[in-house]
């Protein structure tokens, strides 16, 4: 059988500083590694993405008439604030207004004539025929009575939307037609600004929908503002290799910011999980 021979003294001298050297370097590496992952900087956030833009409306419109004839009235200038519906300028009516005092006449007499056949039916005087055709005539003057009050409500002519008279084209004395279609007013909307840019394509890794963005006029340093990302395209443009982004603009307090003005529009993306 084989039996183990203690260690002498002289080999337990030489095996121990050995053991003591081997567990001093584990333990001085792994506290070198602890204090290295302590110490190691945080990866660096995405740099802000600074891009220029215009600001803009989604509403703008050049305003027409709906009806011809000539411009008797001017009722909003150039500048004018507007509410839906409120009346820039008015026709001359004086034709409208004939046209629907002859409408009210041939109705009266329509009717009239309608309640004669009637008690005729009732009697049985006249035939079925001809009391469906006074009938229809009846008919027919309510809806030319329509008809001509129609005219005269669109003889005016009315803001589509709240907002502000850019231009005014109409002037009094001139003879507008559907045919031409020329515009009479410019009118713009106020709210909301809107800016549209374009970022590169690696933007839509930070660039997010509901993201704030800082909104800097250059010409104007007062007129700072922010906004948030309203729209991000799902698109990326092949030929530019840019994607399409559209802020809405908070308006600034002192309502310096308007449309057509130049910007600056900077994505600062927020951490994310």
């Amino acid at each position: 059988l084989y039996h183990s021979v203690p260690d002498t003294l002289e080999e337990k001298i030489t095996r121990d500083p050995i053991r003591l050297a081997g567990r001093a370097f584990i333990a001085i590496s792994l506290l070198a590694l602890a204090r290295a992952g302590a110490g190691a900087p945080a990866p660096a956030s995405p740099a802000p993405l600074t891009v220029a833009s215009n600001l803009m409306v989604e509403q703008e419109v050049t305003v027409t008439t709906r009806v011809s004839g000539v411009i008797d009235s001017i009722e909003a200038e150039r500048g004018a604030v507007v509410r839906k519906g409120q009346p820039l300028a008015t026709l001359d009516q004086r034709e409208f207004r004939l046209d629907l005092k002859a409408a009210e006449e041939t109705l009266s007499v329509s009717l009239a004539d309608l309640k004669r056949y009637e008690e005729l039916r009732r009697l049985n005087l006249t035939s079925e025929a001809e009391f469906e055709q006074k009938r229809s005539r009846h008919e027919l003057a309510l809806v030319e009575l329509e008809r001509a009050k129609l005219v005269i409500d669109r003889s005016v002519v009315r803001a589509p939307f709240d907002g502000i008279v850019a231009d005014r084209y109409a002037r009094v004395g001139e003879k507008f037609t559907l045919e031409e279609s020329k515009p009479l007013f410019k009118v713009m909307a106020l709210e909301p600004l809107l800016a549209r840019a374009y970022l590169p394509a690696s933007g839509l890794q930070t660039v997010k929908a509901g993201d704030e963005v800082t909104v800097e006029a250059p010409d104007f340093p007062e007129a700072r503002s922010s906004g948030r990302v309203a729209f991000l395209s799902p698109v990326i443009d092949p030929g530019s290799g840019t994607v399409q982004v559209i802020v809405r603009v908070r308006r600034d307090p002192k309502k310096v910011l308007r449309p057509g003005m130049a910007v600056r529009l900077t994505f600062r993306a927020p951490s994310r999980p």
